[in-house]
């Protein structure tokens, strides 16, 4: 009797051990949380540096080709949208080596599709502008700015890319006819910090 009561001890146990077993794989199907990952979401924020050149577009030969650096700080609002802002710095020189340096600071926001690991920025930012020309300094200006890059996504962390910016800077006076306005394109190397 003792060894019948042993064999169905021993039966029972293996039996829930199985019907454990599909169970166990029920809950895992049913556990689909559904989450997809995102290369960016809300709250995702990135630091961006960009180099290159700058070129005047509306001075005819009275500016030289210059240089171009500029840093942004960007934050997501979505997993296409973010708001942030640009502080560039351009140098060009006239014919007669005299050096026009431009600062424009703007705010903006970008929209930015993904395929893949490739991501696509495209920004449209206002703010002003110190210019500074032959010791004369005009401030503010008004400052508006279009930019598109296109990057790949090394990893989490790091994207690496170029972009091209296209920004307007007018000088406005009492009198009119003193009035300029200031075309100018940079394309750059650029390189994103994201966190």
């Amino acid at each position: 009797m003792k060894r019948f009561i042993s064999i169905f001890i021993s039966l029972i146990l293996c039996t829930t051990a199985v019907f454990a077993q599909d169970s166990y794989e029920d809950d895992e199907d049913i556990y689909d949380d559904g989450y997809v990952y995102e290369q960016n979401g809300a709250g995702d924020r990135f630091l961006k540096i960009d180099m290159g050149a700058n070129f005047p577009l509306n001075f005819g030969d009275q500016l030289y080709t210059g240089a171009a650096a500029s840093i942004g700080f960007y934050y997501f609002l979505n997993s296409y949208l973010a708001v942030g802002g640009d502080v560039i710095l351009s140098y060009n020189l006239s014919i007669g080596k005299k050096p026009l340096i431009t600062v424009p600071v703007t705010f903006g926001a970008m929209f930015q599709p993904c395929l893949g690991k490739f991501e696509f920025p495209f920004m449209l930012n206002v703010g002003f502008a110190t210019v500074s020309c032959q010791q004369l300094m005009y401030f503010p200006a008004f400052s508006a700015k279009a930019s598109a890059g296109a990057f790949y996504r090394w990893n989490e962390t790091w994207s690496f890319g170029i972009s091209a910016h296209g920004y307007w800077i007018p000088q406005w006076y009492t009198n009119p006819e003193y009035n300029d306005y200031g075309l100018f394109t940079s394309v750059d190397l650029s390189v994103r910090y994201h966190f």
